[in-house]
């Protein structure tokens, strides 16, 4: 689960040299004001990122466009600004991890189909919590970790190894850690023969091994390796997003476990898993797409694309 690799696109008007001061600053701030007024405290600066970050705002527009049809008077620029303010409230509630008491998000997080989950592990193969880059997924990972069980979610380091350190300190005091992406194999085998959770976020198109399945209509090139370790080592697959209220509260949804397609086409059931997977991804953003990630290049790389080694 990358969070702030995605705020990136938020904060892309600081050098990077001082990214972790920033970040410290903010996360100052965020601890000792109240919640509400540090979340206003988010929202504003969401929306001063929305106003700097020219290219992302414009990429996010034209996704938007191109993906959903708008209705009742609200238009992509509205759907973007949301989104940019929901983004940096995730942030002040993210920052917020090392100072949050133990027990204290139950108090604004609250679960549905959670014994979706414990059914799952009574089975004592671990389970894989399918999710995307959707709602506050950072506390998504914290909320697992107190209110289910040890939760380690499948990430990449970040480029700047001060905010790294800092990111890694903040999960940390939530209760869990992540497994670097370029090398986790092993890791997330240990973790499922532990019976514990493995979080893996499939809507973004990356470096990592992937197949082109239908999102929004236009091909993407999403990461299979949810449906090779689910097939691997016959862990359920249960798609889980956190949604933010009105009241800045958060519902987490866990949904049955997936039925994979098992073929013994290892090409064909790669391809058919991850359309599945899309097609859950895809409905929870057209039902809130203020809370998804419009500005990543979703659809950069497309089929016959020459890839650059």
């Amino acid at each position: 689960m990358q969070f702030p690799a995605q705020l990136g696109s938020m904060w892309r008007f600081f050098k990077d040299s001082s990214y972790g001061f920033t970040a410290s600053l903010i996360s100052y701030f965020a601890v000792v004001l109240p919640r509400k007024i540090a979340l206003s405290l988010g929202a504003f600066l969401g929306g001063v990122a929305y106003r700097l970050a020219s290219e992302q705002r414009a990429i996010a527009e034209k996704h938007i466009n191109l993906s959903l049809e708008l209705k009742d008077g609200i238009s992509a620029k509205g759907v973007v600004h949301r989104c940019f303010r929901n983004l940096g409230k995730n942030f002040i509630e993210f920052v917020r991890f090392p100072h949050t008491s133990s027990g204290k998000n139950r108090e604004i997080v609250t679960f549905e189909g959670k014994a979706h989950i414990d059914r799952a592990l009574a089975q004592g193969k671990g389970a894989i919590i399918l999710t995307g880059h959707f709602g506050n997924w950072e506390l998504l990972a914290a909320s697992l970790v107190e209110q289910v069980g040890p939760l380690t979610p499948i990430a990449r380091r970040l480029r700047s190894r001060r905010l790294d350190d800092l990111v890694r300190s903040w999960r940390e005091a939530a209760g869990y850690s992540t497994i670097d992406r370029d090398s986790a194999a092993r890791d997330i085998l240990r973790c499922l023969k532990r019976n514990e959770l493995i979080g893996v976020l499939a809507d973004v198109d990356t470096s990592v091994e992937g197949v082109f399945v239908d999102f929004f209509g236009r091909p993407a090139h999403t990461p299979y390796s949810p449906v090779a370790i689910a097939l691997k080592t016959r862990a359920p697959v249960l798609p889980t997003f956190i949604i933010r209220q009105p009241d800045d509260s958060h519902r987490v949804i866990v949904e049955p476990p997936l039925e994979l397609k098992m073929t013994g086409d290892r090409d064909q059931d790669a391809l058919v898993n991850t359309q599945m997977f899309t097609e859950i991804i895809e409905s929870y953003v057209r039902r809130y797409p203020e809370q998804w990630i419009w500005m990543h290049e979703r659809w950069k790389r497309q089929p016959g694309d020459v890839i650059e080694s």
